[in-house]
């Protein structure tokens, strides 16, 4: 089907600027340089989390604030279905932003290294409210 330059000039096609907004930051946690990427959208936040330098997606859980009560309700989309980490961190950053978390948690199952990482994306939620 070819098409008619005049059928072009009748539509006009506006651009606007993406919604989604991108932070990126990094923290060196027990020797490991752990990598933090936000995408916050218009409802919701997108977090993953990496400790290598090449991408990995192995992990991907839901999480959101219940509409009846204060608690949060999260299930997990990809990955381990035996650990939690990843639903449980997400069930309580959903909480705290008061959002849809999605979050990606690629590393390895450490109970040490988990609070510490936890604990550095609220310092960074805290200093940067409107990246979240």
């Amino acid at each position: 089907m070819k098409s008619n330059p005049e059928t072009l000039k009748q539509h006009n096609v506006e651009y606007t600027a993406t919604r989604f907004n991108v932070h990126k930051f990094m923290e060196e946690i027990t020797e490991k340089k752990i990598i933090f990427q936000v995408i916050k959208m218009l409802d919701s936040l997108f977090i993953y989390i990496n400790d290598k330098d090449q991408p990995y997606f192995n992990d991907l859980s839901l999480a959101m604030k219940n509409r009846y009560d204060n608690s949060a309700i999260g299930t997990s989309l990809i990955g381990n279905f035996t650990e939690d980490i990843s639903k449980t961190v997400a069930c309580r950053i959903s909480k705290k932003v008061n959002k849809s978390v999605y979050l990606s948690y690629n590393i390895e199952q450490d109970r040490l290294l988990i609070p510490l990482i936890e604990k550095r994306l609220y310092e960074e939620i805290k200093t940067n409210p409107n990246k979240f």
